[in-house]
C-alpha cells in the first residue's frame, strides 16, 4: 500500500514533467500510511479489504480521496497485488493535483490508470484526457482521448529574469 501511495505521488509529478520540463522529487515511501473511511470490509476468502464512504489515504505530504478504495491481495502472503479508488479520485501533493472517476495501480506491473475525466494540474499546468496511463518502469505517460473528446494540455512557461 505504501509503495501504491509512493508511485501515486510520482505519477502527480511525472505526467506534469512530461509536459513542463520540471524535476521529480524524491520519493520516500518509508513513512507510515493513514487510511480513513466511513466503513472497512475486509473479505479473506476474495483477498480484498474494501475502505468505503469518504476514504481519505494519506502518506507525508500527499492524500488520495475517494468514495471506495479497495486492496486486492495475491493468492500468496500479504503482498498487494493492485489497487482500485473510484468515486471522485483525486491526488494531492504540494501544488499538484490528480483527479479522475477511478483509479487503478497495478504493484507488480507498476502501472497506473487514471480513467474518466483524468486531469494532472501543477500550478498553472495541465494535462486533461479520457485516460491517463504512467507506466513507471519505462518513465513514460500516454494520455488518450475518445473520438468525441481530445486530449488537452497547457503549458504555462517559466517567467524569465530580465538580464541586469
Amino acid at each position: 500500500m505504501i509503495r501504491l501511495v509512493a508511485w501515486m505521488i510520482c505519477f502527480a509529478c511525472q505526467v506534469t514533467t512530461v509536459f513542463a520540463a520540471q524535476a521529480v522529487p524524491g520519493i520516500e515511501n518509508n513513512q507510515p500510511i493513514e487510511i480513513t473511511s466511513q466503513q472497512l470490509e475486509v473479505l479473506q476468502s476474495e483477498r480484498k479489504s474494501v475502505f468505503t464512504g469518504e476514504v481519505v489515504a494519506k502518506q507525508g505530504d500527499m492524500t488520495l480521496y475517494a468514495d471506495e478504495l479497495t486492496v486486492f491481495f495475491l493468492k500468496e502472503g500479504n503482498q498487494i497485488d493492485r489497487l482500485e479508488a473510484t468515486g471522485n479520485v483525486k491526488f494531492t501533493q504540494l501544488d499538484r493535483t490528480a483527479t479522475a472517476d477511478k483509479a487503478v495501480y497495478r504493484q507488480n506491473e507498476e502501472i497506473l490508470l487514471l480513467t474518466g475525466n483524468a486531469q494532472v494540474k501543477q500550478g498553472a499546468n495541465q494535462i486533461a484526457g479520457d485516460e491517463i496511463t504512467l507506466y513507471v518502469r519505462e518513465n513514460r505517460s500516454l494520455i488518450k482521448s475518445s473520438a468525441h473528446n481530445r486530449v488537452k494540455a497547457v503549458i504555462v512557461p517559466d517567467k524569465q529574469k530580465a538580464p541586469q
